[in-house]
């Protein structure tokens, strides 16, 4: 154990040395007990605030996993089914649209769909709704979405979660739901989906159902005043390295007030403790101590691997050896994978840096946090897994 803390002490204190980045936290469990935990750096780098265990942080799109947790709280009950329809809670997903591709002279075909959007396809990421670009139609659409948001934020009807949701059914798809995997914003929807189903408001029902019962004190979609002293700073690269960052995306806010947007796939804070707790409750097959979030059975569907050969096909790079379960990765063949764990590892990332993993089989849990725009899974990150698996397993 003393190496497994000497080598991971080494790795952050030498990106902290070399200014690859500003501050981190990092936690490492085994079979829930705590093997490694530390602290380097700065929350604030240009205030000299230290980083701590209890700082927050911006998960982005370790949102994901929750929101997806969340989705399976309400299949337990009886209340969703993979196979419903969307337009079962939102009937604007009776008429979708999607790119049928280009004619024979180039125009972008947007053709009414035939097929029926499931919350199986947000979950797995198949539906089709994309993150904002310029490329294409549905991508374009997808910015104008964010746009509007953006805009409304300080008028006296700003979007809200629910509103989100029904202006996103006129996207056009970017294909046929199911017929591929594309990154984008259907764990947004999913929340709308969880809003409506559930008769809550998407932070309350994750406040109830979730945060609550396993004691996650310091996350939810703003950090309320008392806290906001150990909120950390955002970073980015720039031509002289790492810079503070005052930029808000994907329609998210300054997060010190409660959002009427609540962003089910980017819009959480939350300590590293705090998420060592859900990831330990995934890591338990649902049960954390002796509070049981999912069922057994839920949480088999939620880290299955569920794309065939052609959606796997349109996963990242960086995601070889990797399928896709609810709104995570995981690993089905270790031998090509970049990130080097076992099998059945399960987990995700954030755009800023925030990062956890998961096996049942092992009992490791791995967790880094850092706040750099653009990160996703670091360097840092990478190389904790490959120790932390040196020591333990291999």
């Amino acid at each position: 154990m003393n190496n497994i803390t000497s080598r991971i002490n080494e790795v952050l204190q030498t990106s902290v040395d070399n200014g690859s980045t500003r501050g981190a936290n990092c936690l490492v469990f085994k079979d829930g007990e705590e093997l490694y935990g530390g602290s380097f750096g700065f929350a604030d780098f240009e205030n000299k605030i230290p980083m701590r265990r209890d700082s927050i942080f911006r998960l982005f799109s370790l949102t994901k996993p929750i929101t997806s947790a969340a989705a399976m709280i309400l299949i337990d009950k009886g209340v969703i089914s993979p196979d419903d329809p969307v337009a079962k809670f939102f009937p604007e997903y009776e008429h979708l649209t999607y790119s049928a591709g280009s004619d024979q002279n180039g125009t972008e075909q947007i053709l009414p769909c035939p097929d029926i959007l499931k919350i199986s396809h947000l979950l797995t990421m198949t539906s089709g709704l994309p993150y904002a670009n310029n490329y294409c139609k549905s991508v374009c659409a997808s910015a104008q979405l964010f746009d509007a948001v953006i805009a409304a934020q300080n008028g006296i009807a700003p979007v809200t979660t629910e509103e989100f949701t029904r202006r996103a059914s006129e996207i056009p798809l970017m294909f046929r739901p199911g017929d591929h995997w594309d990154y984008g914003i259907s764990a947004d929807i999913l929340g709308g989906v969880i809003e409506k189903a559930s008769g809550m408001k998407y932070g309350d029902f994750l406040r109830e159902n979730i945060f609550a019962p396993l004691g996650m004190d310091d996350t939810g979609f703003y950090v309320p005043e008392d806290k906001l002293s150990r909120f950390t700073a955002l970073y980015k690269w720039g031509e002289n390295g790492l810079e503070r960052d005052s930029e808000n995306y994907l329609g998210l806010t300054d997060y010190t007030a409660p959002p009427a947007f609540e962003s089910g796939g980017a819009g959480l804070v939350s300590t590293i403790d705090d998420y060592a707790k859900f990831a330990n409750m995934l890591c338990s097959r649902g049960k954390f101590g002796d509070v049981r979030v999912i069922s057994n059975e839920s949480f088999e569907y939620m880290t299955s691997p569920k794309l065939g050969k052609v959606q796997q096909s349109d996963l990242w790079e960086r995601l070889k050896g990797y399928n896709y379960a609810c709104l995570m990765r995981i690993l089905t063949d270790e031998s090509s994978a970049e990130i080097k764990t076992s099998n059945g590892e399960f987990g995700w990332d954030g755009w800023t840096g925030t990062y956890f993993c998961a096996n049942p089989s092992t009992g490791i849990v791995c967790l880094y946090f850092t706040q750099i725009a653009g990160a996703g899974t670091t360097p840092q990150a990478e190389k904790i897994d490959k120790i932390v698996y040196d020591e333990l397993v291999r």
